[in-house]
């Protein structure tokens, strides 16, 4: 208690020493909302990426060459082995306690095709066509099929012209007779009696007359969509439906399905919307662009109107704008938007315009054809069946919202694995051969002939021509024992995924099965990196910090442990140890320290609280996925402030340990000498 007392006198007596704590404090206060921050950062991009795909765990063959991701970057999905029995795989890893849910997975590319203008308005007849027999029915499909005519009209005028300017052009002859056929009248009397044929020849040969269309990159997940939604908390049905047990199909991302098929001059409106809600205005030039771009892409929209929607979209126009005019100028004018008039221009374009235009190119119940661009055969048609996105994870611009999901079948073709049926009907025709497998190549099977033939020249019918049609139902067994390349593991809540790794890898040791076990943060990515980075930060900012802290206490406490030379003379002189002076300076330390570290960490805690207790809002979509949401709502934990007041304190323990050896190793007659000097 003597030593104690005499520790508290000197701090007290010496206000120079509270410097030292001082230093203390302010360390504290910089590190402990630091601290704060960084493990909330952890723990929000831990609950995106667990609750949006990645699971908590994720197995994969362990001869793969690479680990699984959950986002595909620029370099395309990861080089997995697949298991070729995921059923026994999946029984093996369920066996596993604290095991909830295991999903199956495989990331991809594919590209998807969006077609022209006259693809839209074959779409709208098509549309039409379908609906159940009735005058009105009939009225409106003569009223598009002669919109229809006028546009192929226009078509064949447009090709003529290039086959002028491309004489040359050996493949400008057929495609002239094509269009001789389809504007001629014996056409449209056919198409009366049979759209539907009519149609078909229409979309395969002639709607690429009518220009290019546009490739576009769709980044998926193959997996069974409807145990994902269960799985995954963050998953959110926007539109359509989940696809029914045993169908095949596509669920579009929300960021996907806005970024790539809806209408440009809408998006950009979104566009100009968001720079607007972040206190962008019409004065700025890349507002201005935006506009311009719009009115520049009027001419491309008006080719895309049917008759019956140009009509209704100039009607209400003229209602809106409340004077007459053509289409195009009143159009014009309603775009050409300025800041006192965008937000009513905004609202009346989604209440108004949007219902007479072709919002998105592809809805809910339509067809998609997916592509593999290595390999050109994998041509995948699939129903889309709906969007969807990841609540809270970033909007319309988020990547984890423009991954798709597909079905495990039509995963496995785009990639060019064969189905379980495939599969057995190649041992069929190899055993009709009377080979084994071993035996068949392409010597075995001979070289191929090339023969050469006249090209024939279409005839005057129009052929019926077969539409590639989305396959049937398939059976449980056909979605899930086929060959998947990873999958994601979902934990019971409170289950340690460290506990369930080392049993999981205890099991496959015992069955000696070929499979590997990754973490969410492997499978993260680039996201996984923003919290190695922040941790990263954190590291090297604290040990600058407890560098300079150090630096500066040792010297402090120096020079009044120089100062204190004949105090501590005196002390030893009525008997006090050397021990005990050495453990009454480094006492000091500890006091300045520890009050020093306990008051930093009070303030810092109070300005996080004060300052972001509420959250601090996220604006941009990729920093939502990665820091766990919209909103950041820092979490301050006592162990937090205990750490923080732990490593200041261990600091000035280490600097007060040369001040206090230093001052305790004065033998006691010179300490005297020099109190009295």
């Amino acid at each position: 208690m003597t030593l104690l007392l005499l520790t508290l006198q000197g701090v007290l007596a010496r206000r120079r020493s509270w410097w030292v704590g001082l230093l203390a404090a302010g360390a504290a206060a910089l590190l402990t909302p630091s601290l704060a921050l960084v493990e909330t950062i952890h723990d929000g991009t831990r609950r995106s990426l667990i609750e949006s795909g990645a699971g908590h765990l994720q197995v994969y063959h362990s001869g793969s060459p690479e680990t699984p991701v959950l986002l595909t970057g620029p370099g395309g999905a990861p080089e997995l082995v697949p298991f070729e029995d995921f059923p026994a795989t999946e029984a093996l890893v369920r066996s596993v306690e604290g095991v909830q849910d295991v999903v199956p997975m495989e990331a991809g590319t594919a590209s998807v095709f969006r077609g022209n203008y006259l693809d839209e308005k074959l779409a709208a007849v098509r549309a039409v066509t379908r609906e159940p027999a009735s005058e009105a029915r009939d009225a409106r499909l003569g009223r598009l099929a002669e919109d229809l005519r006028r546009t192929l009209e226009r078509v064949a005028h447009d090709e003529r012209q290039r086959e002028q300017a491309f004489a040359g052009d050996v493949g400008l002859p057929e495609d002239r007779r094509t269009l001789e056929a389809v504007t001629a009248d014996a056409f449209w009397v056919r198409f009366r009696t049979n759209p539907e044929a009519a149609l078909e020849y229409l979309e395969e040969r002639v709607a690429k007359l009518a220009g290019e269309g546009e490739s576009l990159s769709l980044d998926y997940l193959g997996t069974d969509p409807v145990q994902f939604a269960r799985a995954f908390p963050r998953f959110e049905l926007l539109s359509g439906e989940l696809p029914p047990p045993g169908s095949r199909g596509i669920l579009l991302g929300q960021a996907a399905y806005e970024q790539n098929f809806k209408l440009p001059i809408a998006l950009r409106l979104d566009e100009l919307r968001r720079e607007r809600e972040h206190g962008g205005s019409f004065a700025d030039e890349r507002l201005k662009t935006q506009v311009e771009r719009n009115l520049a892409e009027l001419p491309d929209l008006l080719s895309r109107l049917d008759v019956e929607r140009a009509s209704a979209l100039r009607a209400t126009l003229v209602r809106v704008l409340g004077h007459e005019g053509e289409l195009e100028p009143l159009l014009r004018e309603f775009l050409s938007v300025e800041d006192g008039t965008f937000d009513t221009r905004y609202r009346l374009f989604y209440d108004e315009l949007a219902p007479h235009l072709p919002l998105y190119r592809v809805r809910p119940g339509e067809t998609l054809t997916l592509r593999n661009r290595l390999l050109s055969a994998a041509n995948v048609p699939v129903r889309v069946w709906g969007t969807f996105r990841f609540r809270g994870l970033g909007g319309d611009t988020s990547q984890v919202n423009s991954t798709c999901l597909v079905d495990l079948v039509s995963a496995r073709l785009l990639a060019g694995r064969q189905t379980r049926e495939q599969q057995e009907e190649a041992r069929a025709l190899v055993a009709a051969f009377g080979m084994s497998k071993e035996q068949l190549s392409a010597d075995t099977l001979g070289r191929p002939m090339i023969v050469d033939v006249e090209p024939q020249a279409p005839g005057a019918e129009a052929p019926v021509l077969e539409r590639s049609e989305v396959a049937g139902s398939v059976s449980d067994e056909e979605l899930r024992a086929g060959s998947v390349l990873h999958a994601a593991i979902v934990l019971r809540p409170g289950t340690s995924a460290e506990d369930v790794t080392v049993r999981l890898q205890r099991l496959v040791a015992e069955r000696k099965q070929p499979l590997a076990i990754v973490s969410w943060e492997e499978v993260g990515g680039l996201f996984s990196g923003v919290v190695g980075i922040s941790q990263l930060v954190l590291g090297v900012f604290a040990a600058l910090l407890a560098f300079f802290v150090l630096l500066v206490a040792t010297g402090t406490l120096l020079l009044l442990a120089k100062e204190r030379v004949g105090e501590v003379g005196t002390l030893r002189a009525m008997g006090m140890q050397r021990r005990e002076v050495f453990s009454s300076l480094l006492l000091e330390g500890l006091v300045l320290g520890g009050v020093g570290g306990l008051l930093g960490s009070g303030l810092g805690a109070a300005l996080l609280l004060g300052l972001a207790g509420g959250g601090i809002p996220v604006s941009d979509d990729m920093l939502q996925f990665a820091l766990g949401g919209a909103v950041l709502v820092p979490q301050l934990a006592v162990g937090h402030i205990l750490w923080v007041v732990a490593g200041v304190l261990g600091v000035v323990m280490v600097a007060s340990l040369v001040p206090a050896w230093r001052g305790s190793s004065v033998p006691p007659v010179v300490a005297m000498r020099r109190r009295e000097d």
